[in-house]
């Protein structure tokens, strides 16, 4: 990771930045709204933690203590995907994940459909509720250093 961070500070421009953005490694969470009304609130037993996201942490750190990158604003925020249905949800992510191939746990997969059956029931029976799915995420706003 380090080494595409060195060739994007060969990219950008000296009064340019890099916006990085990436997932903070905690439970994400679905939830169920019918107005003001919290239905669900349950964590997403298949939320990946891998040592991805430990090491985009490193390779910022190693690039800003290699002088190559320094660390204008740094900040967290929630991610939200909102949802009318279940289905419209898994749909949404099986897009967005359409490239991993990655074989899923099957002891996950069974607290993945537990947690979708029970999300699914309470949205048959309420009217007019929505799914959202929260993530904590990171932004940092860094500027080249050293030379030009």
């Amino acid at each position: 990771m380090v080494h595409a961070l060195e060739e994007i500070r060969r990219l950008v421009k000296a009064d340019g930045c890099l916006i990085d953005i990436h997932p903070i490694p905690n439970a994400a969470l679905f939830k169920i709204h019918r107005g003001s009304e919290l239905l669900l609130a349950e964590p997403d037993p298949g939320y990946d933690t891998d040592e991805s996201i430990p090491r985009a942490e490193e390779a910022l750190a190693e690039a800003v203590q290699r002088g190559l990158f320094l660390i204008e604003r740094k900040d967290e925020f929630e991610l939200v995907t909102y949802a009318s249905t279940l289905a419209e949800l898994r749909d949404y992510w099986a897009a967005y994940g359409a490239y991993d191939d990655t074989p899923k746990d099957e002891a996950v997969t069974a607290q993945e459909d537990a947690v979708y059956a029970k999300a699914d029931e309470i949205m048959q029976n309420a009217p007019g509720a929505e799914i959202t799915y929260h993530e904590r995420a990171r932004i940092t706003r860094m500027e080249p250093v050293g030379e030009e």
